[in-house]
């Protein structure tokens, strides 16, 4: 079961990616000739006799695809992907990354309304710890580190890991309002293997629906404007780390055996199920909305990376189109999506090889 869900989850986002470049087409007037769900042959298709726009679910659950006229080669036709303007065409090739990241942000704020959320507030001190001497104290919140601002426990947890064993700078908020800038030196921790700050950070904030029953109504629209502003930090958050993590792929900082794929993230979401399973529905809906806010940021981020054959390719040359006002040529574009398309394919290959050598590990 947490293997089919892990499937869907993917068939989601890929609908809701194609979604995006459909209903913005359609807005342009460009003809969609078919919006398909999966790859290969077709199960079942259905012709709207409005639109002609053909719907398919195909055999292969691995991907999807929106077929607009004009869009693989220029066509001359009303309703042509390539008669439309530059900015009617980037708006499209744009539309499906970011409903993506739109979905992510939405998914993101279910689930912190529904669970609550960590925050930055320090609930514990370790006597041992060198946070109290440096003059730390329970309540604190902690917006700044080395210079870096903190806005959520995401944030709070990669700096922490980042920790070594020279002196740190940290901002906090007093209850009172005020901050405090306070210098910090992490001690060593053999248990752990790294260095820690000592100190604990706890949940804060409550679901809505506790929010409610212990505090009242009144509460509501406070708890409301804290998670959607949480959402925002979280998304923000995300973005940077697949950003971070391709820079670091690229630069060789991490390498290929660090790279998952759809094969091993359906082995690992299907853990979560599973896992999740073992408590209640709530738990259930609160993991996998979060693996698909998780993995929807990281499917449109990395469609919006200048990639051949990804949506950032395009907008790359749409760009430069706008900038000469002349399209660059037909051939040279094709080339490049080819060769970016076959390269695409060598890697996905290499990762799946990766994922079943650790299935079977």
């Amino acid at each position: 079961m947490g293997i089919v869900i892990a499937i869907l989850m993917f068939e989601v986002m890929i609908v809701i990616h194609e979604w995006g470049h459909f209903i913005v087409a359609r807005k342009n007037g460009v003809f969609v000739q078919e919006f398909a769900l999966g790859m290969g042959p077709a199960i079942v298709s259905y012709t709207s006799k409005k639109s002609g726009t053909m719907y398919s679910w195909r055999l292969f659950p691995i991907g999807g695809y929106c077929q607009m006229l004009g869009e693989e080669e220029e066509s001359p036709e009303e309703g042509s992907f390539s008669t439309k303007s530059v900015w009617a065409r980037l708006a499209i090739v744009a539309a499906g990354p970011l409903m993506n990241i739109l979905t992510a942000f939405v998914l993101s704020v279910v689930v912190l309304a529904m669970s609550g959320y960590m925050t930055n507030e320090v609930k514990g001190l370790d006597p041992e710890g060198n946070a109290i001497t440096a003059g730390m104290e329970l309540g604190d919140v902690i917006v700044k580190i080395d210079g870096k601002n903190i806005h959520t426990y995401q944030d709070l947890t990669y700096a922490m890991y980042e920790v070594d064993g020279s002196a740190i700078e940290i901002v906090v908020k007093k209850e009172d309002g005020s901050k405090e800038t306070l210098v910090l030196e992490p001690k060593y921790s053999e248990a752990e293997q790294r260095y820690l700050m000592g100190i604990t950070i706890g949940k804060d904030d409550m679901g809505w629906a506790d929010i409610v029953k212990n505090k009242g109504w009144g509460a509501l629209p406070g708890a409301i404007l804290g998670t959607l502003g949480q959402g925002f930090w979280e998304l923000k958050g995300n973005v940077e780390l697949v950003i971070r993590s391709v820079v670091q792929l690229v630069t060789g900082q991490v390498g290929m055996d660090n790279m998952m794929g759809p094969i091993g993230i359906v082995s690992t979401v299907g853990e979560s199920y599973e896992a999740a399973a073992q408590a209640n529905i709530k738990s259930i809906v609160v993991t996998m909305f979060s693996w698909v806010s998780l993995l929807s940021v990281n499917l449109g981020v990395m469609n919006l990376f200048p990639i051949p054959a990804l949506d950032g390719s395009r907008i790359v040359f749409l760009t430069l189109e706008g900038i000469r006002r002349k399209p660059i040529s037909h051939k040279i574009e094709s080339a490049i999506y080819a060769v970016g398309f076959i390269l695409l394919m060598i890697l996905m290959v290499v990762v799946a090889y990766q994922d079943i050598v650790r299935l079977f590990a």
